[in-house]
């Protein structure tokens, strides 16, 4: 993850953000890699859950908060946690498990 982000930064010119929640293990590591140096967003990893859409809802959360004025760790941070709950508090209907964004 990190010479890959590296890479793209360099070639770029731009920060990226590499989501590691599919790497296993019991935590879910995101990196932001970019010219200011390299920063962890990490959460408890939760087995068992259907996480489909969570990338999608990760950066509509990091471009809400961007749109608030946040600046962009602090959006991504506030992205993790709110994805990170979506998934903590998600709903079982049946034989389904499904995020519970709201």
């Amino acid at each position: 993850m990190r010479e890959a982000g590296r890479q793209l930064s360099e070639q770029f010119g731009s920060g990226f953000l590499i989501k590691g929640g599919h790497l296993g293990g019991g935590k879910s590591v995101d990196l932001l890699i970019g010219r200011e140096g390299e920063r962890e967003f990490a959460a408890g990893f939760v087995p068992g859950v259907s996480t489909h859409g969570t990338g999608c809802t990760y950066s509509a959360a990091i471009t809400a908060g961007l749109a608030q004025g946040d600046f962009l760790e602090q959006a991504i941070a506030r992205g993790k946690e709110f994805v990170s709950r979506a998934i903590r508090e998600h709903f079982a209907w049946g034989k389904i498990h499904a995020l519970n964004h709201l």
